[in-house]
């Protein structure tokens, strides 16, 4: 967590959030709940549970099927293919339910399923709860997004850059997922920034080199983390600081990868005059 101080003087407590959470972790710690409960207006990146959320969801299942005769062999290579058939049937399921299934879909798909074998849920996730919290409570409810450009980091992405993420996924399992997943969740409760950075915003370029992965390749994986992350973070950098100048008791509450690292949101307010403290 942190406070944030604008030039003119105004304050806003800012969470870093973790999208999926363990039981154990509610009720809420004081520290999140006191200044939670003392806001007048609590922004999140989009409304999950909103209208617009609802439609974007109902596009994206629209969107997610091929429907031009192919299927997802035709638009990986085997090497993917070999692994994405690996992974689904090592957690339950059958690759042959998925040859419909546009590359982005099998790659979503597949991430879920792995988050589905964790204890770590996302039905516990620190923003769903503090979402409808806000609704109930009668909170004003502010979106630093629309719905919409979550879909588009997803969709828009070449079906080149979903063979690669498959590809380097190579290796990937039930085991090793909930140890690095066990490993993200620690380093958020203990505020290990240092960690949290590793794991959530830093490529590693070397170690793609290592997996014998092109400049090319490599070059995907990065714009992938650019539209995740960094062309995210600008768009929202621009929306909190609306809220500064509001003066309204603000509490904002998103992903913690949002913040860190030198294309973070708080470096990038930093770089405006705007002042961070850890509390």
């Amino acid at each position: 967590m942190w406070e944030g101080t604008a030039p003119n003087g105004n304050k806003i407590t800012f969470l870093g959030s973790m999208h999926a959470a363990k039981d154990d972790f509610y009720p809420m710690p004081e520290k999140i709940a006191k200044p939670f409960n003392e806001s007048e207006v609590v922004a999140f990146e989009c409304d999950t549970d909103g209208q617009a959320s609802i439609e974007m969801q109902f596009q994206m299942q629209k969107d997610m099927l091929l429907t031009d005769g192919t299927t997802l062999a035709d638009h990986i290579s085997p090497e993917a293919y070999k692994v994405f058939a690996e992974q689904v049937e090592e957690l339950g399921s059958s690759a042959e339910l998925y040859d419909s299934y546009k590359p982005w879909a099998a790659y979503e798909l597949l991430s879920a399923l792995f988050v589905r074998t964790s204890d770590i849920t996302i039905a516990n996730g620190i923003d769903y709860y503090l979402l409808d919290k806000t609704k109930t409570d009668g909170k004003k409810l502010v979106e630093l997004e629309q719905p919409k450009v979550q879909l588009d980091m997803v969709t828009e992405l070449s079906e080149e850059t979903y063979d690669v993420l498959l590809r380097v996924s190579e290796g990937e399992s039930k085991e090793s997922f909930n140890e690095n997943y066990e490993m993200l969740y620690n380093a958020w409760l203990a505020g290990d920034l240092d960690v949290m950075e590793q794991l959530t915003v830093m490529s590693d370029a070397d170690a793609l080199k290592e997996f014998g992965l092109t400049d090319e390749e490599i070059a995907l994986i990065e714009n992938r983390d650019k539209k995740q992350l960094d062309d995210r973070n600008v768009g929202m950098a621009k929306g909190i600081k609306e809220l500064f100048s509001s003066g309204k008791k603000t509490f904002v509450c998103i992903g913690c990868a949002h913040y860190l690292g030198e294309k973070g949101i708080i470096a990038l307010l930093e770089k405006e005059g705007y002042t961070f403290k850890r509390i």
